[in-house]
């Protein structure tokens, strides 16, 4: 995949990412169960779609079991940023994500044990910098904040983890395990608590239920996991910082008066964006000076 495109589908699938926000907050389900059946069906979804593809490839024996433990991650972080709708808005829980490219520009150093890339760490306190100042003057959803940053925490992990599997096996193969490990652990969840026969969707779920497991999650994850080939994962988690303002949108067309926060939200959002730009701009830089170098 060409980088051009798959920047163009990573901004795609922002978009959708975006709404599911909305649809979050639109199931009447509390967060386990939303998730639960938000990976069920998404992980039917992938399993069905690879099967008239014939993609079925396997994965690596020896990676199994990190991705596997991945998609509990994966579990942790959707069940974290529904409740943290849940429990103060769709723009405030979308807006504090925008910390997932500080916690990356920290966590990928360890991992593919590399130094430090003070850019991307200067971009991260940008973004920081942008969420301070969105906030700064209503804190009155402090649990709802705090939930958001707990599944920016783990959205961060989890997504430079696949980035490093998505360089041995299908990236295809790698979310329809994610999925089927997330919604196991969250139906054993349900089973231990007890909570298994109040989980069921009522009728006015069920098409919203669809719609956010088939194509904001089959088909959205199963594009990060891809474009992650090309694009390093702090340029996707930058990208990524788009998503709050698509939602934002979203959100005051669907919620109304519900979602319109003060004039700071908007400046600190501008700020985010801002940091997604200097991030392109940044990277492209960098890829024309090396090509320069190489150049006879």
């Amino acid at each position: 995949m060409r980088p051009s495109r798959a920047i163009l589908l990573l901004h795609a699938t922002v978009v959708v990412f975006g709404f599911t926000g909305v649809l979050g907050k639109l199931i009447v389900l509390p967060a386990v169960p939303l998730v639960f059946w938000r990976t069920l069906i998404g992980a039917l979804g992938l399993h069905i779609w690879m099967l008239i593809r014939r993609r079925g490839r396997g994965i690596p024996s020896d990676l199994t079991l990190p991705v596997a433990g991945t998609g509990v991650l994966v579990a942790l972080h959707w069940v974290t940023f529904f409740a943290a709708i849940k429990a103060s808005t769709v723009s405030l829980a979308l807006a504090v994500m925008a910390t997932a490219p500080f916690f990356v520009a920290l966590i990928e150093p360890v991992i593919r044990c590399r130094k430090l890339d003070p850019s991307e760490l200067l971009l991260g306190l940008v973004a920081l910098f942008g969420l301070w100042w969105m906030y700064r003057v209503d804190v009155s959803y402090g649990w709802g904040m705090v939930l958001a940053l707990i599944s920016s925490f783990c959205a961060a992990l989890f997504g430079t983890l696949n980035s490093v599997w998505s360089q041995r096996a299908a990236s295809l193969s790698v979310s329809r395990l994610e999925l089927a490990v997330a919604s196991l652990v969250l139906g054993i969840v349900l089973l231990a608590t007890g909570e298994w026969s109040s989980s069921w969707p009522g009728p006015s779920d069920w098409g919203w239920l669809l719609l956010l497991g088939l194509i904001a999650t089959s088909m959205a994850f199963a594009i990060t996991v891809e474009v992650m080939r090309v694009l390093s994962p702090f340029t996707v988690a930058m990208a990524i910082n788009l998503e709050p303002v698509y939602a934002i949108l979203l959100a005051l067309v669907v919620f109304g008066q519900e979602e319109v926060m003060p004039s700071g939200f908007y400046g600190g959002a501008c700020v985010l964006i801002l940091s997604v730009f200097l991030d392109v701009f940044l990277k492209r830089r960098r890829a024309r000076a090396a090509v320069e170098e190489v150049t006879p």
